[in-house]
């Protein structure tokens, strides 16, 4: 029996290595490909000058205003997501024994985490540009993105509260505080590595979309960079989009496609080391 048990464990490990050195080298080829057929493209005009098309469609230029539209759409939303998902993720672990009425809310969120980016598109199409009347605009775009964001922030936020112990709580309470104050003085700080985990998934995962801006305020060409909250906007991931689905130059287009993604990967790495050695200081100073 143990040689039967020690076999199983042997294969079942000889698989997930499979799988584990599969999903690498397929990740790898991806970026791979993105850096040789990206990086031949770059250079100083292309990251900072406008985009233009001539008579056949094919792309000028460069991605200055596509770049600037990027960042003012993903930290507007980050701004408006992270604060509601913070408080919520904690009002969630907080008062987790509180009835029925909380259980249905952690399953909406769960729920919410599950809707397609396209139908948040609609619905900020619904709401923000038309209900409310903020327009195409980069404030209706970062508004629909930052609902696409909540449950990834409210769900890390919630379990890395959940993670901290419970006797840290009760020595808070054992010196006078009440519930809130326990939550937000003593657990959150123990927790916002975690959290700030969470905020990275989050901001990746919308400086990626394309649905939600396409409904909403992105547009393929700007003849000018961004200067205001109600102005339409170019963003990296829908320019990927418009020049695959519109242009008549497929190879050309392509090549531009590529420098593209190569740009909005790098930025995604780019946030994403910025929070993580935010992330490091913060440990080390609570050691």
């Amino acid at each position: 029996m143990l040689k039967q048990r020690m076999l199983k464990q042997r294969i079942a490990f000889l698989i997930l290595s499979i799988i584990s050195i599969g999903i690498l080298i397929s990740m790898g080829s991806i970026f791979a490909i993105i850096f040789v057929n990206g990086f031949s493209v770059l250079n100083w005009n292309f990251l900072t000058s406008i985009t233009s098309f001539d008579f056949k469609g094919m792309p000028h230029g460069g991605i200055g205003p596509a770049i600037i539209g990027t960042f003012m759409v993903t930290g507007l939303g980050l701004a408006f997501a992270v604060p509601v998902g913070v408080i919520s993720g904690i009002f969630l672990s907080e008062y987790k024994n509180r009835g029925k009425l909380f259980n249905f809310l952690r399953m909406m969120v769960a729920n919410l985490a599950g809707v397609p980016s396209v139908v948040h598109g609609l619905f900020g199409l619904a709401v923000f540009v038309v209900l409310f009347r903020f327009g195409f605009s980069i404030l209706s775009s970062a508004l629909t993105l930052s609902i696409l964001a909540l449950p990834i922030i409210i769900m890390t936020t919630e379990n890395a509260m959940r993670d901290v112990p419970n006797e840290l709580r009760e020595g808070a309470f054992a010196l006078g505080s009440k519930r809130w104050q326990s939550a937000l003085m003593v657990v959150f700080p123990v927790s916002l590595p975690k959290v700030l985990t969470g905020i990275i998934l989050a901001s990746a995962r919308i400086a990626g979309e394309t649905a939600p801006i396409l409904f909403t305020g992105a547009t393929l060409y700007l003849a000018h960079f961004p200067t205001a909250l109600n102005q339409q906007f170019m963003a990296l991931p829908y320019t990927i989009y418009g020049l695959m689905t519109t242009s008549i130059n497929i190879e050309a287009s392509t090549n531009f496609a590529y420098g593209i993604a190569f740009v909005l990967i790098a930025l995604i790495t780019l946030m994403n080391i910025t929070v993580m050695i935010f992330r490091s200081i913060k440990r080390k100073m609570e050691v």
